[in-house]
């Protein structure tokens, strides 16, 4: 993972935006809450104030926050809506107690 990746997902982990489980330590977006307007907007503001008010992200970023802000929609985007790890252990639990595994999986 890049520097450019690190920032991004740092600034969605701040805003809640992603979190991590607790057990697997892996990303996810949750479902429920990524429909919170107001983590979103925290989330695009604090990219842009990081890439006009801080050297460090404004050389990173090419003095563009559409760069950060681009790349934090796609990770956003890109993460998975519950931990990967938490749903392959339910459907593994199910099958083994007999239910049937949910359709598409």
């Amino acid at each position: 993972m890049g520097k450019r990746q690190e920032i991004a997902i740092g600034i969605a982990l701040q805003t809640q935006v992603l979190k991590t489980c607790p057990i697997h330590n892996q990303l996810y977006c949750d479902d429920e809450e990524s429909t919170d307007d107001e983590n979103m907007a925290r989330a695009f503001a604090v990219a842009t104030e990081l890439v006009r008010q801080h050297r460090p992200y404004a050389e990173e970023f090419h003095h563009d926050p559409h760069e950060l802000t681009d790349l934090l929609s796609y990770t956003i985007g890109a993460a998975p809506a519950s931990c990967p790890d938490c749903v392959s252990q339910r459907h593994s639990v199910k099958e083994e107690a007999g239910a049937p595994a949910p359709a598409g999986t």
